[in-house]
This record gives structure tokens, C-alpha cells and sequence, in this order.
């Protein structure tokens, strides 16, 4: 239950009005204006559902926005009575039909599982792009179809052009004749769709004809000659069937427009659906609004909430919670601190979470869906009744515990004032605690002392206050949670220049235990602006350590790229040298044999040199034959070969990827790492037992044990240790073949996951990652799809 009453006391109107600036289509507009909060989580699921979609198609897909038409619903009516639509009402048809498909086209034409319900509604919408083009083919401006619309069109057309030219040429004729001497001027007019010339009065008689006009001042009549009456005739005619044709036309569009009635009532339906969903989109990013979680178990967290109707050079973001250890929350402190609008904060994100619009908050806010909301803000007097401001507060506040459950949200504004504060004060606290029996939720706000220390006894309920500066007694806008506030009434007026005198008289009439519970209220909110600056420089300085922290990760991952650069270089130039030398030494040895052979020689020195040679070999087989290399190969048939394959190059004694084959399929393109080479087709081997080959081959050098998980745990480690490892098994679980991977590196303070997610964001071996949905880790674990 949401009276109207209490939508305009949180200013969900301005909100909705605000939101329906970014629709496009009439109804649209209408639609949103008119639009009530869900007080069922699943159908409030689902109104955010769409508007993520939205939001993902929007802005990281850019599909078109919902291209303008005006509504049809006169047309249709029209259409479905048998009548007949002129040029500007097909043209709007068309321009509708044009707007559906490019809205359709544009949706559909992205792939992603995650958006599915916009696409089921776009997939729903009727095209017709044949008829499109036929009106398109047919009328050129909202006041004439074009010559080709019909063959008989064209001929009509046709037929005007060249009596119009004959009729001109007849009328020329009197003005280059002697005829021209009894012309007012030499000009061709038209009057009564009849061509004439403009002959002065006295020589009438002169042009025989008939008269269809005269000037005002008589001096001039307008004669259409009997050379061209019958020309006129002829053209009057064609004309005339001119007119026919058109309307022959009209009624063929018509006609066809009549079959899809109803499929462009039910587009107009759709498409003004997807227009709200890309409004409130719109309106989310414009506000830099955040996608807030639901639930029903009464619980509030809002992360630096603002409230969406102050300006953004003005708006203090605020923390609020409530919900999970106390079901209310009052609110003290001075006037104009900001413990109207941090309440309202509450009920207006409620409202537009429930309504399917992101909140202005940061990350991981949370919201619950209430059964009803009741308020009682601001000073109310109802003139009609003859209740005072005090009374109409009653008032509300009798309504609400009437139909309060514990399912309700409660925002109360200064509960009890406008009346004796003691018997205010008692009142206040009777309602605070039914309102506690009948364990609802909400939101209170207070100046009463003794709703303060009820506070701090009970359970069910937590102080909270706006920060005030004391040294410079101004407002700081900001919650704290489990601190009662001060009125602050008496320093505030010594800063309007009340008299010094009548300060000191109020504060001589204050009791004394409520100037001590002052002082302490004073330094704990003193001792709080003070842990909040140190947490502040605590903040900047942790910032900073993090930025220094990125920097020496991104310069060891620049390192570790350039050593394996430098040792695949190394490697391959080494074995390059080797292999030249071998051969060398093959030539020497068999130079040697010949010439002890004709010597005549002992072969001793054969046999040293050969022994030489196979030393030589020994080091090429270390090389070739390192711990990276499997024991069993079986050599790829080149014309099997294919892009993405993965391989043992024998020559680089590593395991490869095929990039691309050349034409000939005796050479291609190989990576390894971040390296690529060209290698020859015959050194190339197939991996037999793959996975389990390049696991054992890799664990070698890593801290991971086994690839077959497919996940890693780095919780406990540093941010350098950690992206270490994830750089490492991610690796190792490419050349594994591995598509999907689990990191687990739990919540904490979130070094870990930004410094991991800063690391994945710029590794190109990663497709695109995301946090772990309920069952896999929720925000514990990222979980990682690679190429």
C-alpha cells in the first residue's frame, strides 16, 4: 500500500517526470508518468532485469534508440471504420513500420546470452519493409505522390504537362501579336483553374472570350480567349482524373494498411515498452545510478547514496543501513543538517528500485521490497478539515499504525513536535514502541532527548545523527550510524547575532543533565569528524600504495615478457649455431676420412674426431631434448594441419599453437607465449596425451599442482604473489586447453580482486570475466573465460 500522498511527499513524480524525458514516443511518456512501484520482489526483479538489458544494449552494444512515430491510433480507427487515409497518414504508417524495423534489426543483431527478455519483445514486433518501400516509391512529399506511382499516373501526368505548355503557347501568342497592345501586361494568370490573360477594360471587345474575372478598380478583366477554352477544357479533364487516380492509389495503400491494423496497434504496445526500458537506461547512466540488490527481509545498505534531485556540485553522498541488526533508525541533530532528505533518501530509492530504476548509489547498495510505505514528513495543515499541524500529523500517524505489518517501511519527520515537547516526547515514544511490536521498519526523526536514550537501550532501534562541524557550527550532510545527534539550537542562534545576553539566559534556563548529556554528544561527534578525517588520509595513503603496487606489477609483467622474449631468442639462436656447427664438423670428419683413407693412416684420429662430432650431437640433443619435451611424438601429416591446432615444434622444443598455414602447407605460423615464429611443416608433432603432458611439463615451474581443477586459490597471498600466480596458471591452462577457470581470492578489504581484475582486463589471452553468481562465490571468486 503506497498513497499518493506519500509518492508526492518523497518526490517520486519529479522522478517519474525526469525519467520521461529520455522517452521518446508519446505513450511512453504517459506510461512512465503513470507508473507505480512493485511491491512483489519478482516482478521488481524483473522490471530491473529489463533495465539492465537495456542498459547493456544501450551502452555496450550501441543499438539505435527508438527511432520517432506518432501514435496511430486515429489512423487505425479510421482504417477500421473504411475510410480512407490521405498522404500524411500513410506517410506516418510507413515512418512507424521503418521505426520497427531499425529497433528490431539493431536488437537482434546482438549476440548475448545474458539479454534475452528486449529480444523476445523485438523478435514480436511486425515489419514490412515491402510496403515501406512502396510508399517510399509512391509519394514523395506529404502533398504529392510521385509520377511513377502508377502507370496511369505517369500518363495523366503527362497529358497536364503538355496541355499547360500548349495553353501558355497560345496565350504567348496574343503578346507577341499585335494583340499585345490591349494587354494590361504581358503575363498568363490563372483564375477559376482556367488559364486567362489580363486585358485592359476599354478593349474587351477586342479579345473574344469569356470574362472570368475583373480587377478591383475595373481597370483590368481577366479573358479566357476561345483559342484556348477547349485546351482548358481538355486540361480541367485531365485534372480531374489526375485527382481519381491519386485517390485510387490512396485506397490501394489503404487497403493494405487495413490488413496490419491490428499488427500496428500491438507494435505501438511493444515498442513503447522498449522505449521505457532505454528511458530508464538512459536516465540510470545520465545519473550514474548503480544496479541495486532485492530483498524482502526488510534490509537497507545504501553506499554513498545522493540524492537524485540536488544538484551534483551540491549533493553529499550519505551511508544509510538498516534492517539486518535494528529495524529503525533515528535520526538527530540540528535543523537543515540533512535529516529530512537522508530519510527520504530511503523511501525515494525503495520507490525507484521497486520500479525497475537503477539508484544513484555506488556498488553492492541493497534494497528491500516492502507491502506498503507510510510517511508523515513536513508541516501539514489541512484548512478544509480545521486540524492544526499537530493534529494532522496525528492524523497520519493513526493511519499508519492502522495499517502497518511487518512488512511496512516507516518515515516519520520529527515525531511528536508541534505541541508540548514533554507531552510530545511521551507520545513519540508510545508510538516508537508499537510500531517496535509491530516490527516493521524505517526511518524517525528527532530532537526529543528521550527518544535518544530509548535508543541506546533497545535493540531494535539505532541512533544515528548528521555530522556538525562545532568550530564552525555548519551542517556536513553525513550520517552516523550509532551517535544521537545535538539541536545545536542555542550555538546556531549566537551565529544569526542573537544577543549575547540572551544566550547566555537560554542557556542558563537548560537543565544541567541535558547540558552534560550535550558536552558528550558534542565530543563523540568531535571525536568521530576526527576518526573520519584520519580514515580519509588513511584511504589516500592506502590509494597510493595500491597505484604504487599496479605500477610494480605492470613493470614485472613488462620484465617477465621481455625474459621470455629474450630467452626464445636465445634458445633458437643457440640452436642455430650448434646445428651450423655440426654440419661443419660432419664436413670436416668426412674430408678427414678421405685423406687418412689415401694416407693410408691409422684411423685413430677418425675415431677421435667422430667422438668430437657425437659430443657436439649430445649438446644439439639437450637442447632439442630439454624437460619441456614428451617422451612420445607422433609426427603431423602436413595436409591435416589447421589454424588453432596445437603442437610439439621439435626445432624450438616447445609447444605451439598453429596461428596460420601457409599456401603450400610447408611452412606456418607458430605462438608460443607471446612469441611468434615461422617453422617448417615437417617439425611439427602431434601432442598424444596432451592435457596431461603439458600439465606435467608446466607444474615444473609453478606453484600450482595440478591444471585438472581447473581453479586456483590465492587467498592469503600478497597482490604480488597473487597476480603472479593467476598470470602463471592462467598460462598453463591455455596450452591445457582449458576454456574456463576459477580464482578464488575471497572479499577482504578488495585489493586483491582489483589488482587481479587490473591484471585480466589487459592479458589478451582472457575473452572476458565476471564475479561468481550464488553457489560459485558470489564476489570470493572471478571466474574467467579464456580464448
Amino acid at each position: 500500500m503506497i498513497s499518493d500522498k506519500t509518492l508526492k511527499a518523497l518526490e517520486y513524480d519529479k522522478i517519474l517526470n525526469s525519467v520521461s524525458e529520455f522517452a521518446v514516443l508519446k505513450k511512453t511518456k504517459e506510461n512512465i508518468i503513470s507508473c507505480s512501484p512493485q511491491s512483489d520482489i519478482n516482478e521488481a526483479n524483473l522490471s530491473l532485469a529489463l533495465t539492465t538489458e537495456a542498459y547493456k544494449l544501450l551502452f555496450n552494444y550501441s543499438v539505435s534508440q527508438v527511432q520517432y512515430f506518432d501514435d496511430l491510433s486515429d489512423e487505425v480507427k479510421r482504417v477500421d471504420a473504411g475510410g480512407t487515409l490521405n498522404i500524411p497518414e500513410i506517410l506516418k504508417v510507413a515512418c512507424a513500420l521503418k521505426s520497427a524495423r531499425l529497433l528490431k534489426t539493431s536488437i537482434l543483431s546482438v549476440n548475448d546470452d545474458s539479454i534475452k527478455l528486449i529480444p523476445e519483445i523485438a523478435d514480436r514486433v511486425y515489419t514490412n519493409q515491402d510496403f515501406e518501400k512502396e510508399v517510399s516509391s509512391k509519394i514523395v512529399s506529404e502533398d504529392r505522390l510521385s509520377d511513377n506511382a502508377s502507370a496511369k499516373l505517369s500518363s495523366i501526368r503527362k497529358t497536364i504537362r503538355n496541355l499547360n505548355a500548349a495553353i501558355r503557347d497560345k496565350l504567348n501568342s496574343y503578346m507577341r501579336s499585335g494583340s499585345n497592345k490591349y494587354l494590361q501586361e504581358s503575363v498568363v494568370t490563372v483564375r477559376n483553374d482556367r488559364y486567362v490573360i489580363p486585358v485592359k477594360s476599354e478593349y474587351r471587345s477586342f479579345i473574344k472570350g469569356f470574362i472570368h474575372d475583373q480587377s478591383s478598380t475595373g481597370a483590368t478583366v481577366f479573358i479566357e480567349p476561345e483559342a484556348v477554352m477547349e485546351l482548358n477544357n481538355d486540361l480541367r479533364r485531365a485534372i480531374l482524373d489526375e485527382a481519381e487516380e491519386i485517390h485510387r492509389i490512396l485506397v490501394d495503400l489503404t487497403s493494405k494498411i487495413a490488413n496490419i491494423t491490428s499488427a500496428l496497434t500491438f507494435n505501438y504496445e511493444n515498442i513503447a515498452d522498449i522505449d521505457l526500458y532505454f528511458a530508464r537506461a538512459n536516465y540510470s547512466f545520465k545519473n550514474k545510478c548503480t544496479l541495486p540488490k532485492l530483498n524482502t527481509s526488510g534490509v537497507i545498505k545504501i553506499n554513498q547514496g545522493r540524492h537524485p534531485l540536488i544538484p551534483t556540485d551540491k549533493v553529499v553522498p550519505i551511508n544509510i543501513s538498516l534492517g539486518n541488526n535494528y529495524n529503525f533508525l533515528l535520526v538527530s541533530g540540528p535543523n537543515t543538517g540533512g535529516k529530512t532528505v537522508a530519510m527520504k533518501i530511503v523511501g525515494l530509492f525503495t520507490l525507484m528500485a521497486t520500479s525497475g530504476l537503477y539508484i544513484p548509489a555506488d556498488d553492492d547498495s541493497e534494497i528491500s521490497v516492502f507491502n506498503g510505505i507510510f510517511c508523515d514528513i513536513g508541516d501539514e495543515q489541512s484548512i478544509e478539515q480545521s486540524l492544526s499541524t499537530f493534529s494532522s500529523h496525528i492524523s497520519n500517524v493513526k493511519t499508519i499504525l492502522d495499517n502497518a505489518d511487518d512488512k511496512s517501511l516507516i518515515l516519520l519527520d520529527e515525531l511528536g513536535a508541534g505541541t508540548d515537547p514533554d507531552e510530545g516526547s511521551a507520545l513519540a515514544l508510545a508510538i516508537i514502541k508499537k510500531l517496535l511490536k509491530i516490527n516493521c521498519f524505517g526511518v524517525i526523526t528527532t530532537h526529543y532527548d528521550a527518544l535518544k536514550e530509548f535508543a541506546e537501550e533497545n535493540e531494535h532501534i539505532e541512533n544515528a545523527s548528521m555530522q556538525f562541524d562545532s568550530s564552525t557550527l555548519k551542517p556536513l550532510y553525513k550520517l552516523n550510524i550509532g551517535i544521537p545527534g545535538r539541536s545545536n539550537a542555542i550555538d546556531i542562534a549566537g551565529t544569526l547575532g542573537l544577543p549575547s545576553d540572551v544566550l547566555e539566559e537560554a542557556l542558563n534556563n537548560v537543565d544541567s543533565n541535558k547540558i552534560s548529556f550535550e558536552n558528550v554528544l558534542k565530543r563523540a561527534e568531535e571525536a568521530q569528524r576526527q576518526a573520519d578525517i584520519l580514515r580519509a588520509e588513511l584511504d589516500n595513503i592506502k590509494e597510493k600504495k595500491e597505484q604504487e603496487l599496479g605500477i610494480i606489477i605492470a613493470e614485472k609483467e613488462k620484465i617477465a615478457k621481455e625474459r621470455e622474449k629474450i630467452s626464445f631468442n636465445a634458445k633458437n639462436e643457440i640452436k642455430r649455431i650448434v646445428g651450423e656447427k655440426l654440419e661443419e664438423a660432419e664436413g670436416i670428419i668426412d674430408e678427414l676420412k678421405d685423406i687418412l683413407k689415401k694416407a693410408d693412416l691409422e684411423s685413430k684420429e677418425v675415431f677421435k674426431a667422430n667422438e668430437l662430432k657425437n659430443r657436439l650431437k649430445n649438446s644439439r640433443y639437450l637442447i632439442e631434448n630439454d624437460d619441456d619435451a614428451p617422451i612420445l611424438l607422433k609426427k603431423t601429416d602436413k595436409n591435416e594441419i589447421k589454424k588453432g591446432d596445437r603442437v610439439y615444434v621439435k626445432s624450438l622444443s616447445s609447444y605451439a599453437e598453429i596461428v596460420s598455414v601457409k599456401n603450400n602447407k610447408n611452412e606456418v605460423v607458430v605462438r608460443i607465449g607471446n612469441a611468434q615464429a615461422v617453422v617448417k611443416a615437417e617439425d611439427l608433432y602431434n601432442c598424444e596425451h596432451q592435457e596431461n603432458l603439458v600439465t606435467n611439463i608446466n607444474v615444473k615451474r609453478s606453484g600450482v599442482n595440478n591444471l585438472s581443477t581447473s581453479e586456483i586459490n590465492v587467498v592469503g597471498k600478497n597482490a604480488f604473489e597473487a597476480v603472479d600466480l593467476v598470470a602463471d596458471f592462467i598460462d598453463k591452462a591455455v596450452m591445457s586447453g582449458i576454456n574456463e577457470v576459477k580464482i578464488i581470492h575471497g572479499v577482504g578489504g578488495g585489493i586483491l580482486l582489483k589488482e587481479i581484475r587490473k591484471y585480466l582486463k589487459n592479458d589478451k589471452k582472457v575473452a572476458e570475466y565476471r564475479s561468481g553468481i550464488y553457489g560459485e562465490g558470489e564476489n570470493g571468486v572471478t571466474i574467467v573465460k579464456l580464448k
